[in-house]
């Protein structure tokens, strides 16, 4: 047990590590920052993909046996538990590739500790909607593709900012929602080498350099990421504790 579960860390760690940097070359390429930031936003990106379908694939595997208790204390511990073994995998990857991050590109270290409670939060965040859309679909590629749609729609309002623009005087009180929606938002908030919106691939996509802005602070644009996970943990146990198993008497504690 113990030697499968190094085998799945080491296996997490060497794909992950893979995937951001093929996607810190598009980033690079694109020209959306420095290197430490295409780097941090490439992080982001290997967290927001990789959580839901960890802790899709950990919830289903281990069966309603996990979900369905006779509390709603153990219910809650157990999802949390699961949640927390799932996502265990990434976590080892995210302290790694933030210590390269600390090492090779001389990132201070107050800012490294902030990139790295983003991936944190962003991990168990997506690893409970993951989780979610297991129990919905009960299938791990919908629940993933589930997730994927949601990262698509708060990171991909600032692109529908364009047509919306034909449509209403001025898109600047719409602005503030879009940037704390986007959970890459973060990232530019802690680093702030770069205003991402005047490079020259977004000056061209979205009309948000046109108007006065400013980043939101990092842990507001998590705690929105927070509140989208704890409503599918609610959820999750709501559920848990009103199904018990076939063959259990549901108790209440009192």
């Amino acid at each position: 047990m113990l030697g499968a579960r190094r085998a799945a860390i080491a296996l997490t760690v060497l794909l992950a590590s893979c995937l951001s940097w093929v996607i810190y070359l598009l980033l690079a390429r694109a020209k959306l920052g420095s290197p430490t930031e295409c780097f941090a936003l490439a992080q982001v990106c290997v967290v927001l993909l990789a959580a839901p379908y960890l802790a899709a694939y950990t919830s289903r595997t281990e069966g309603d046996s996990v979900l369905l208790t006779l509390s709603r204390i153990s219910t809650r511990r157990r999802l949390l538990m699961q949640l927390a073994t799932s996502q265990m995998p990434l976590l080892c990857w995210a302290f790694l590739s933030t210590g390269f991050l600390f090492f090779s590109m001389e990132l201070p270290f107050v800012k490294a500790l902030q990139i790295l409670a983003v991936l944190g939060i962003y991990s168990f965040s997506a690893g409970a909607v993951g989780m979610w859309g297991a129990k919905v679909f009960r299938d791990v590629l919908f629940s993933t593709e589930f997730a994927y749609l949601l990262w698509c729609a708060t990171i991909g309002g600032m692109f529908l900012l364009a047509p919306l623009e034909r449509y209403i005087d001025s898109v600047q009180p719409i602005i503030p929602l879009v940037l704390h929606a986007n959970p890459l938002i973060a990232v530019c908030a802690i680093l702030g080498e770069t205003d991402i919106f005047r490079t020259p691939l977004l000056y061209e996509l979205t009309p948000i350099p046109s108007y006065l802005f400013a980043y939101p602070p990092w842990y507001l644009v998590c705690f929105w990421q927070v509140f989208i996970g704890g409503i599918c943990l609610l959820s999750l146990n709501k559920f848990a504790a009103a199904k018990p198993l076939k063959g259990t008497t549901k108790t209440w504690l009192t």
